[in-house]
């Protein structure tokens, strides 16, 4: 099964404003999942993620996310990590020290495949993702990336993601367009 992994031009001022210091990040990715049962109430269904893609402002990326799943359905507790990747050297290619991190919340939507959870069973079948992110923070030449996630006293800033997740494989495929907010222009 292959993901299209179509990306947008290069980085671009948020819309209303020409600050170098605003850029959004096209993304699309294609993942592959574990998920673990716990019997922690918080988080009854534990998955781990890990993926590769494109974005437009690191290029091939390597994806590493987690988060809970609730019986109804809905995901918190995430965080993902898209860390630039150069498709030379070692099998796999080797990541850089430029990556971006953000926080998300989700939730999830039957289509005629899906497999409804009960307290006994996991949801199983193929299902669409309806989510939000907000950038937490970057590393190498995103390190100066403002918090725009929840805090106390500011609810944050959250955009849009889409996606879809076939339970059955484990695999999904997510793409979205994430505003990042720079303390400084990034030095060239």
């Amino acid at each position: 099964m292959s993901a299209a992994l179509a990306v947008s031009s290069a980085a671009h001022a948020v819309e209303g404003d020409n600050s170098p210091r605003d850029l959004r990040l096209h993304y699309s990715i294609y993942t592959t999942s574990a998920i673990t049962p716990t019997t922690d109430p918080a988080c009854p269904l534990q998955v781990v993620i890990s993926g590769a893609g494109l974005t437009d402002l690191l290029g091939p990326v390597h994806d590493e996310q987690s988060h809970c799943v609730q019986l109804d359905g809905s995901i918190d507790h995430g965080v993902v990590t898209f860390t630039g990747a150069s498709l030379g050297g070692p099998p796999g290619g080797s990541d850089s020290a430029d990556s971006i991190t953000a926080q998300y919340r989700a939730h999830m939507v039957p289509t005629a495949r899906s497999i409804l959870p009960t307290a006994m069973t996991p949801p199983g079948g193929f299902w669409l993702i309806y989510g939000e992110l907000c950038v937490w923070k970057g590393t190498g030449k995103f390190a100066n990336t403002i918090n725009d996630c929840p805090v106390y006293g500011n609810v944050g800033r959250f955009v849009p993601a889409r996606g879809t997740l076939d339970f059955d494989t484990g695999q999904a495929s997510i793409f979205g367009l994430e505003a990042i907010r720079l303390s400084e222009p990034i030095a060239n």
